[in-house]
């Protein structure tokens, strides 16, 4: 019981060191400071975190502002290499270019151009392993409250509405390497959450929120998996017990689709949203977590249907 409990704590002050890392991405992010954060001393930390991880901390914070960094470039045409790289926060721009190439199979400018004539002939390009690149996550699915004023029909009846969203206090569960498709992997992230929060009185369906929130994108790992954070909101002052986290998802304006269906037809609705949908109506991804909003038990539908809301956070071009 005792090695468990420990385990848990283990787990707990690390997630806490995730979040941090990813909020101060742009920043030195120095081993000595992200002990500090995980309350653990510096010889111990190195260990606990690719125990917990399983990579270096080093490997996770360049492999996040990879992430970051290829977000910029597919969405932030404007910016130039050099500020994609200082806003990635790399040193120098010879560092960035190393670490980019090693984990895409490209340079930076090659990726950018790539990505442009992705745009511009609406198709698919292989990278230089053989791998498709496209940066909008196909694995999401989504849904949007059907408020016919707001809302943009495309051809292919996928509808978007802009709303501006509350932010939310949540629990979580996170999963450092989950596959995108592996729905019990995530079933047994969302018992593990209910199993907690029942007893304290938290779910209160419809009320209560049941989301995930991706961390970061498959198509940048070895492995083809992410880590993910299955939520549900919780009071403001709840506080997280072992692998029970606490965070907040920011609110503010967001491009929702809605979608009711098998959750793998989802790629359509976000391949149109981001390859067409933003630009035309004069939106871009903004820097926030996206996330789904699941409004149903599958379970319980009659054809075992999902219904979701895919929310994708934007601000103006």
């Amino acid at each position: 019981m005792e090695s468990i409990q420990s385990r848990q704590e283990y787990i707990a002050r690390i997630n806490k060191v995730i979040d941090y890392i990813k909020s101060h991405l742009d920043e030195e992010l120095s081993v000595d400071h992200l002990a500090e954060v995980s309350c653990f001393s510096k010889f111990h930390f190195h260990r606990i975190f690719r125990s917990v991880v399983g990579e270096t901390v080093n490997q996770f914070v360049k492999r996040s502002r990879i992430e970051r960094a290829a977000f910029y470039l597919r969405n932030n045409p404007g910016k130039s290499v050099s500020e994609v790289a200082t806003d990635s926060g790399f040193i120098n721009l010879a560092s960035f270019a190393r670490t980019f190439r090693e984990t895409t199979g490209a340079s930076a400018t090659e990726w950018k151009q790539k990505l442009i004539f992705e745009n511009s002939k609406n198709c698919k390009t292989d990278r230089t392993d053989g791998k498709v690149i496209h940066f909008y996550p196909t694995y999401l699915a989504s849904s949007s409250i059907n408020q016919e004023a707001n809302m943009i029909h495309t051809p292919n009846k996928i509808q978007v509405e802009i709303r501006e969203l509350p932010a939310m206090h949540v629990a979580y569960v996170r999963s450092l390497s989950i596959s995108p498709q592996d729905g019990p992997a995530f079933e047994q992230l969302f018992d593990k959450l209910f199993k907690w929060a029942g007893p304290r009185g938290f779910i209160y369906f419809p009320q209560t929120k049941a989301l995930t929130v991706y961390r970061s994108n498959p198509e940048l790992s070895t492995d083809g998996k992410m880590q993910a954070d299955v939520c549900i909101t919780v009071p403001e002052g709840t506080a997280g017990e072992g692998e029970i986290g606490i965070a907040q998802i920011s609110g503010g304006q967001y491009a929702v689709i809605h979608l009711e269906g098998d959750i793998r037809e989802s790629g359509e609705a976000w391949t149109y949203v981001y390859k067409e949908w933003l630009s035309d109506n004069g939106y871009q991804p903004d820097n926030r977590n996206f996330y789904i909003n699941h409004l149903n038990n599958p379970k319980e539908h009659p054809q075992q249907l999902h219904m979701v809301d895919m929310c994708i956070p934007v601000k103006p071009l």
